[in-house]
């Protein structure tokens, strides 16, 4: 659902979410789809689907507006504009809860990715625009630049708040994939994160391979950088075991890496444990995303305390013919970039 690179829009449909207002304005007939409508709505939907913060999430049990909503289109397409607006009653409901919530359009779309039926629900954020404006003033012509303050995202954008539904199944592990920039933002920002989640949605977020994996390399990081900055042939150590781990093992387990890292260095251990219990990461073994290492691990960077930055690819790195990490035995080591015939500035 995720890794797609082409949809096909079958129905569209916008509806406006004025906090101004006291009701939603919405619409009754579909979007008309032309070929500019289509990419406009499929890029977004592409490049939201491989947004690195989306989350797979599941339905809660009971009530539920959208996963009702969205049941009826799967159902019988012809539910689509009604069911559109129930999705769009319950969001401006949502947005209700807090007055730093901004007015948008909720654009509702049932799609096909690979044969297969699912709809998006596209909060468009208001942003502000500028176009020009030609009139005639005593018979001579005026060229002034306007504000627009209710511009919608362009397609080099990315949206902050969207979500993907699937067919759904009982059995399967998720329903949809959630998109929320502010999931992760501060205490506030977490707050007013939770209409679109909880009030709208009304879904649990869940934690799967992907999200473990690419959590495991960001606290390894994290961590070294913290505990280790005074011993850099540790730190790099503790780098070079990660690398390796995720690149040519199946799974992780945390307390068998931590063993492996540190040996007999029980303090060592234990704090490095506490780091991902602190963070909520769960210590059982998982499965690596080996799609999301091949993806985000391509490419290394490393950058000196000396202001020098080195880019290249992982297996460069790798390559004791093209790069070699020499330990001095004084706390310090030297980057050497071995073999080159010429180089190049930039």
């Amino acid at each position: 659902m995720r890794n797609i690179d082409a949809v096909i829009v079958k129905k569209a449909i916008i509806h406006v979410l004025d906090r101004n207002a006291d009701t939603p304005i919405l619409a009754d007939f579909e979007q008309e789809i032309d070929e500019d409508i289509h990419e406009f709505l499929e890029k977004h939907i592409i490049k939201s689907l491989s947004d690195e913060e989306n989350r797979k999430a599941k339905f809660r049990g009971g009530i539920t507006v959208v996963k009702d909503a969205c049941l009826s289109i799967f159902e019988d397409e012809n539910n689509f504009v009604e069911a559109s607006k129930k999705i769009a009653q319950q969001l401006f409901k949502a947005m209700q809860s807090n007055n730093q919530i901004s007015s948008a359009d909720l654009v509702v779309c049932l799609y096909t990715a690979e044969e297969k039926n699912y709809i998006a629900l596209l909060k468009l954020d208001y942003k502000k625009s500028f176009i020009h404006n030609v009139e005639f003033v005593d018979h001579q012509l005026k060229i002034s630049i306007l504000p627009q303050a209710i511009g919608l995202p362009g397609m080099g954008q990315k949206l902050q708040k969207c979500a993907f539904v699937k067919p759904m199944d009982p059995e399967d592990e998720y329903d949809l994939i959630v998109l929320d920039k502010q999931m992760y933002g501060n205490d506030e920002d977490a707050e007013i994160a939770q209409f679109f989640v909880h009030h709208f949605l009304n879904c649990e977020v869940l934690v799967d391979n992907r999200d473990k994996t690419k959590c495991f390399k960001s606290l390894t990081e994290k961590w070294t950088r913290k505990n280790l900055k005074d011993d850099i042939e540790k730190a790099q150590e503790v780098r070079e075991e990660m690398i390796v781990a995720l690149k040519n093992s199946a799974e992780i387990d945390i307390e068998k890496f931590t063993r492996s890292v540190f040996g007999n260095d029980m303090d060592m251990q234990q704090n490095f444990i506490q780091h991902f219990h602190k963070e909520g990461i769960p210590l059982q073994s998982f499965e690596i995303d080996k799609n999301w290492v091949e993806k985000k691990m391509k490419k290394r960077v490393m950058k000196t305390d000396t202001g020098i930055e080195i880019r290249g690819e992982y297996e460069d790195f790798e390559d004791k013919m093209k790069f070699e990490i020499k330990r001095n035995g004084d706390g310090t080591v030297d980057l050497i970039i071995k073999n080159v015939r010429s180089f190049q500035e930039r």
